[in-house]
């Protein structure tokens, strides 16, 4: 199956539109091809090449009372699947109750188009395996267990309504992560364990050797961590350490429904100088490492949205309806409606400094070295506490030079006092994601009194 072309993804979202009874109709498609190897130290344990689509149809009916309105969605784009989602949708409006502020759907807007890039779409088994080869043969030479993932997605999405919007994109990914252990899950608490990975929009672009070499060294000098008191200290995060931060604000930090009920740390102090003049945070789905969607759930186009410049802040991001309540521009940042959900940033990017990681470590002085934070989670929306622990490899730093391992740490810390506490940001930006959250481009930082609350020996 390939993905749907913009003519043909039109031709059947009008389709089911012309068929429609309701007032306004509204069709999103969404394809996707995905690819992938999963492995350990014996090599692929599971793999698949998978297709899906994804239909959408929103209809609304106009009354006295307001709008009505309902979503359904199918797993097929045949004739039958969509006419049944069409009747659903229209059965389940009719019985909704009716919103009397309910705006007409969006008409027509520029967005630019994007394509999937070909060499992802066509990466191989073959070309697979043979990225796991040098990972397990690299792991065993040092004596360490492995496993970790290859994959290569594509995707398309469209949306066609009933006044004449219509848009439509495709992106691509590709990703190779690897975890190095010496006792497998029980090195976590033990040592010698890392993991590293490299995403980009293209395949070519993935750092296969960097993340094989990165997990294999660290997992190597991770070997017979020493237990560390808890305490406000100096930290020098990496990349994937700060991302797993940054992913926690996407909704609840920055977003115009969070803003709006008190509960963003952005409620009342738009403007404000709260950061140094070197943080500064933007959503921009046209960053190179991201190349994202241009238009949102409700085929509004995105562009670069300013969140925070030079430690500013500047605004949330919004969708059609949290726009309009707030009297806002509407920075294409909504789902798929009817939804309650709010809008989120889905492009986040820390721009980077011009600190080397020596000079990352020179500010860090006397503290710690942190590769990954786990389980990250908001404890206070407001002030953005969160909380989760460090893994994957965890050093003291003295004098600015790495030292010896030591064990992991619980932590409990408000991102925006952190980000207050910025000491450096580094040269080298990333594309890393997370547990709990979505992926997000960040630099490494040096951080002032991060506070870890307890060993996580276990």
């Amino acid at each position: 199956m390939a993905l749907l072309e913009q003519d043909h993804a039109f031709e059947l979202a009008e389709a089911i539109v012309r068929a429609s009874i309701a007032d306004e109709t509204e069709v999103s498609i969404e394809c996707v091809e995905d690819r992938f190897v999963r492995f350990g130290h014996e090599g692929p344990t599971q793999s698949a090449d998978r297709e899906r689509y994804t239909l959408g149809v929103r209809v609304r009916f106009h009354g006295e009372g307001g709008c009505r309105e309902a979503r359904s969605t199918a797993g097929s784009l045949d004739p039958e699947s969509a006419a049944a989602a069409l009747s659903r949708a229209q059965l389940l409006a009719k019985i909704t109750t009716a919103h009397p502020d309910s705006q007409p759907l969006g008409g027509p807007v520029p967005v630019e188009g994007t394509s999937p890039s070909r060499p992802t779409q066509d990466h191989s088994f073959k070309e697979k395996a043979e990225w796991i080869e040098s990972a397990l043969v690299a792991s065993e030479r040092e004596a360490l267990l492995a496993s970790g993932l290859a994959r290569t997605t594509v995707m398309s999405r469209s949306l066609f309504n009933s006044v004449g919007r219509q848009v439509h994109g495709a992106t691509s990914r590709a990703e190779f992560a690897l975890t190095c252990a010496d006792q497998g899950a029980a090195a976590e608490s033990e040592g010698g364990s890392a993991s590293s990975s490299s995403i980009a929009c293209f395949v070519d672009q993935v750092e296969v050797d960097r993340v094989i070499e990165d997990a294999v060294s660290a997992a190597v000098a991770s070997r017979s961590p020493q237990p560390i008191d808890p305490g406000a200290l100096n930290v020098f995060l990496e990349p994937a350490a700060v991302s797993a931060l940054l992913s926690m604000m996407t909704e609840a930090g920055v977003g115009a429904r969070s803003f709006a009920e008190g509960a963003s740390f952005m409620t009342g102090r738009l403007g404000e100088q709260l950061f140094p003049e070197n943080v500064s945070l933007v959503d921009d789905p046209q960053h190179p490492a991201l190349r994202g969607w241009r238009f949102d759930g409700e085929g509004s186009a995105r562009g670069r949205t300013e969140l925070v410049k030079a430690g500013q802040l500047v605004g949330p991001v919004t969708d059609e309806r949290w726009a309009r309540k707030l009297d806002l521009p509407n920075t294409g940042h909504g789902v798929a409606q009817p939804s309650a959900t709010g809008p989120s940033a889905q492009s986040l990017v820390m721009e980077a400094g011009s600190s080397s990681n020596q000079d990352l470590l020179d500010a860090v002085g006397d503290g710690l070295l942190v590769r990954q934070l786990h389980y990250v989670n908001v404890v206070d929306p407001q002030t953005l506490a969160l909380t989760g622990m460090t893994r994957g490899g965890t050093f003291r730093v003295r004098d600015g030079k790495v030292a010896e391992p030591v064990k992991n740490l619980r932590f409990t810390q408000s991102l925006v006092e952190s980000l207050r506490g910025v000491m450096a940001i580094g040269e080298r930006s990333e594309r890393c994601g997370s547990l709990m959250g979505g992926e997000v481009v960040a630099p490494a930082l040096a951080l002032q009194g991060f506070r870890f609350t307890s060993r996580a020996d276990a």
